[in-house]
């Protein structure tokens, strides 16, 4: 069984990114970075982003990572935190330890993509 059914498919996935969003924005060392961003919209992104990576439907069509975040200066302790409150909202959520490893993985194997 994939990852992604296995964390209860699109349903757990929603949650799941509208939670991370709710942490994120809430904090004030990461809200400015989306001052002008279409949320709901960068949210539908998130999840088709996340539910491919899980091994779900293969449904992302957004900019590549490294051009979505090209200018945006996100400093490696940002996108630590920011990958430590997904893991935290996943963990939160239910989510078994084999799926926090490969997102672990996935946030390791694309930090030079975000960063800078």
């Amino acid at each position: 069984m994939d990852l992604y059914t296995r964390i209860g498919e699109g349903p757990a996935v929603t949650a799941a990114v509208d939670a991370l969003y709710r942490v994120i924005l809430g904090d004030s060392r990461l809200s400015g970075y989306f001052a002008a961003t279409d949320v709901p919209r960068l949210k539908e992104h998130m999840v088709a982003l996340l539910s491919q990576v899980l091994g779900g439907p293969q449904d992302y069509s957004g900019r590549d990572l490294r051009g979505a975040h090209l200018g945006l200066g996100i400093t490696p302790a940002d996108y630590d935190l920011v990958g430590a409150y997904l893991l935290g909202v996943l963990a939160g959520l239910g989510v078994d330890d084999e799926v926090l490893t490969a997102v672990r993985g996935v946030l390791s194997s694309v930090a030079d993509d975000v960063v800078g």
